[in-house]
């Protein structure tokens, strides 16, 4: 009987799980502002201060959620995700993301320290970062 009942919710278990890539890829390419296929410090900055609505330098946790909102309608998965994900880019814990969290969220994601955040770098950054596994692996 559980057999059958895991054989049938298996589709919508499916269904319902986020392409945590495909997400991962949207945001690389939102941060990689020249397009070069590399992240430098100063596109982490300018990336953030889209979010900073009442250009104070900080990013409050309303201001991510409605820069998330924008740019992800309708999307509840990638909104769990990426409100998630503000909680661990908090470096500091100050309830706010700004100018010493963005250094700390390079230098971390940088993991051969060659002052570029490459896509696979990025990508293994974000996989960590939200706890989730792309499918396959």
């Amino acid at each position: 009987m559980w057999r059958l009942a895991f054989i049938l919710c298996l589709p919508v278990v499916v269904i319902c799980q986020v392409d945590i890539t495909a997400l991962g890829n949207l945001e690389f390419n939102r941060l990689d502002i020249d397009q070069d296929g590399n992240v430098e410090p100063l596109e982490t900055q300018q990336y953030f201060e889209r979010f900073d609505a009442n250009h104070d330098n900080r990013i409050s946790r309303q201001e991510y959620a409605k820069e998330v909102e924008t740019h992800h309608e309708n999307n509840l998965q990638a909104h769990s995700i990426l409100l998630r994900l503000f909680d661990a880019l908090d470096f500091d814990n100050d309830n706010h993301i700004d100018g010493p969290d963005y250094s700390d969220l390079f230098i971390a994601a940088d993991i051969n320290n060659n002052r570029l955040v490459s896509q696979q770098e990025f990508l293994r950054y974000f996989y960590d970062l939200t706890g989730i596994d792309p499918i396959g692996k």
